[in-house]
């Protein structure tokens, strides 16, 4: 009998042991468990704050090279008419503005006209300041043919000069080789008249009389 009692109390504490082990083990699954999910949470969280950051980026860059298209559009636009979109606007400069051409339309104006082409970008230049005067004093003894100017300081008409020997008959646009200031007097569509050379085309404008 003693015997008997003494394997049951040890069954008992044998039971009582697993009890203990099983329940330890559901606590540290549950805790594992919980474990997992925090991390899956925080990772998440991760991934959320690096989205977050990729698009604030993204968004950033898109402005900044919408300020700098703008930008560059702007610079080319005052590198294109010279900074005049600056200069006073009272009616003299109006009417000089309106009366200015790109080189590629030299052929296009129609009629009986001039075109006086130099750079005017260089205004230090006492050449420059010269011919400018005697363009619009030019305007003015033409005997009604319409008098054009044209910027060889214009980028768009960079492709249109040169520092060789310029093209002295062309028959477009195309064929044109500027080389330095020159006037050239076009009539029906064709060249009538080509001079070129900075005193030619003082001595030209200075002595031309409309009525020869």
């Amino acid at each position: 009998m003693a015997n008997t009692k003494k394997k049951t109390n040890n069954v008992k504490k044998e039971d009582k042991k697993e009890t203990k082990k099983t329940t330890s083990k559901v606590v540290t699954n549950k805790n594992n468990s919980s474990k997992k999910k925090a991390s899956k949470r925080k990772s998440y969280a991760d991934e959320m704050k690096l989205d977050m950051s990729l698009q604030t980026k993204t968004t950033l860059m898109t402005i900044f090279t919408v300020i700098l298209v703008l930008v560059t559009f702007y610079v080319i636009t005052i590198y294109a008419t010279g900074g005049k979109i600056f200069k006073s606007k009272d009616k003299t400069d109006v009417e000089f503005q309106y009366s200015e051409i790109l080189l590629g339309r030299s052929f296009d104006m129609g009629g009986n006209y001039f075109v006086i082409y130099y750079d005017k970008t260089d205004t230090e230049n006492e050449e420059t300041t010269q011919l400018e005067s005697l363009s619009s004093s030019f305007k003015n003894n033409s005997s009604g043919a319409a008098i054009y100017t044209c910027d060889l300081g214009n980028v768009f008409n960079k492709p249109y000069t040169t520092t060789e020997e310029p093209n002295t008959n062309p028959y477009g646009a195309e064929d044109m080789l500027i080389n330095g200031p020159t006037i050239i007097r076009f009539a029906d569509g064709k060249v009538a008249e080509y001079v070129y050379g900075y005193d030619n085309v003082v001595n030209y404008i200075n002595g031309y009389n409309p009525e020869q």
